[in-house]
């Protein structure tokens, strides 16, 4: 009996060593849905920034001086999922709290989807794995409570409207 135990653990062993990536598959970060896309698209941090990541230093209201964020920049995202004549977007948190953002903050305010921070991915304790952020240091303009209230964290998905 133990060497059969002993042999289907070596034959599940060996057929897990054959597929890796299913073994070990990266999480998803991101479901972005509409646009020109057939079906939703999930993203894992990899393939999210293989759509151009992209730097952005800014402080935020919610964090202690200049920050170094580096992530995909809104446009890129709607470029990339056929939605270059999309109105707004929806964007949904982990917790379920959604805003709806002008796709046009996208091409008129660099809004941006930051994935990293100082180099490192951004946890879900520190606002990630995807927090949409403005340039508000290099554009003190755009320092008002309606981006505020746009910029959100935790982010999971974004439905193209």
């Amino acid at each position: 009996m133990r060497r059969r135990s002993l042999a289907a653990l070596a034959g599940l062993l060996s057929v897990a060593s054959l597929h890796p990536a299913r073994a070990q598959a990266a999480p998803v970060v991101l479901t972005v849905s509409g646009g020109a896309a057939p079906a939703p698209r999930d993203f894992t941090l990899a393939e999210f920034e293989a759509l151009g990541l992209r730097e952005m230093s800014t402080a935020t209201p919610w964090t202690q001086g200049l920050q170094n964020f580096s992530g995909v920049p809104l446009e890129q995202l709607l470029r990339a999922m056929g939605g270059e004549g999309v109105a707004r977007i929806r964007a949904e948190a982990l917790n379920r709290y959604a805003v709806e953002v002008p796709a046009s903050d996208g091409t008129r305010l660099g809004a941006f989807l930051a994935t990293r921070v100082d180099g490192q991915p951004m946890r879900v304790r520190d606002r990630g794995p995807v927090w949409l952020i403005y340039p508000w240091t290099a554009r003190p303009e755009l320092d008002r409570p309606e981006l505020h209230e746009r910029a959100i964290w935790q982010l999971r998905r974004i439905e193209l409207l």
